[in-house]
């Protein structure tokens, strides 16, 4: 293992912790490799001991790799890694996903999201509501490919999981921020009209507020189908992957400079 092409420089420990992960989980340290001791590791990174222990402490905490005596630390087997983890997702993707992510994150969606719905439109209270109106309006109100507008969608899906009154299934609503975050973004990089979206969640807002978990549910169903298809769209927009065309959500075509899916 070449070490001496670690990245180096005066890191904080997170710096020093993405640096190392960023190596995990793309591969180039595989499970099972035994980490130079604190005094290299320190001395690669330009930074104390005491600091290098803390970036090894974030690793740990991150599922990534594990420290004993006489063994050193070791880089972790991939299915003990703290997937939903948001730092993990970040190192893992980067800045664009890829098709494998975008099934496997509609995979859990459709298992979670559409039961949620319908959960939602039986328990939620008024400040839930308000959570899911306000996330709702925040949305409509911003251009379509604005933070502001992605971070609105982001928040309207996971207030409903909240609003379920699930301990168990709100948990999951900062474990998959960053990965709707990132999968939104491609999909109105591909189709930015708001009346692509707009209409879907309010189906969803209105059958909610309303109490009509069924049609909750078949709304959430519908979006997703929908969604899945715009993210792999976006995809093939940005060239990320070869394989989107192979998903079995099948997409409109059309040229890069439309903004509006054919609906019918």
């Amino acid at each position: 293992m070449v070490w001496e092409s670690t990245e180096v420089g005066a890191l904080r420990p997170a710096g020093a912790a993405e640096a190392l992960g960023r190596r995990i989980v793309t591969g180039d340290l595989t499970p099972g490799t035994t980490l130079p001791n604190l005094e290299r590791l320190a001395e690669q990174f330009s930074m104390s001991r005491l600091s290098m222990r803390e970036a090894i402490k974030l690793l740990a905490g991150k599922g990534l790799v594990s420290s004993a005596p006489r063994r050193g630390t070791v880089v972790r087997p991939r299915q003990e890694w703290s997937r939903l983890d948001p730092d993990v997702l970040l190192w893992q993707i980067g800045a664009v996903p890829n098709a494998a992510f975008v099934r496997n994150l509609f995979e859990l969606r459709r298992m979670i999201e559409p039961e949620a719905a319908m959960l939602a439109a039986a328990r939620a209270g008024g400040a839930a509501l308000a959570d899911i109106e306000a996330a709702f309006a925040q949305m409509e109100a911003a251009e379509a490919r604005a933070p502001e507008s992605i971070k609105g969608d982001v928040a309207f899906h996971l207030s409903i999981l909240r609003a379920t009154g699930n301990e168990f299934i709100a948990a999951l609503a900062p474990a998959i921020e960053t990965s709707l975050m990132l999968t939104f973004t491609v999909q109105r990089d591909a189709w930015p009209d708001p009346d692509n979206f707009l209409p879907s969640h309010r189906l969803i807002l209105d059958a909610i507020t309303r109490g009509d978990g069924s049609a909750a549910r078949e709304a959430v169903q519908k979006l997703l189908v929908r969604a899945e298809a715009d993210a792999m769209d976006g995809l093939r927009l940005l060239g990320a992957v070869e394989d989107a065309a192979q998903n079995e959500v099948p997409s409109k075509k059309r040229s890069e400079g439309q903004g509006t899916r054919p609906r019918g």
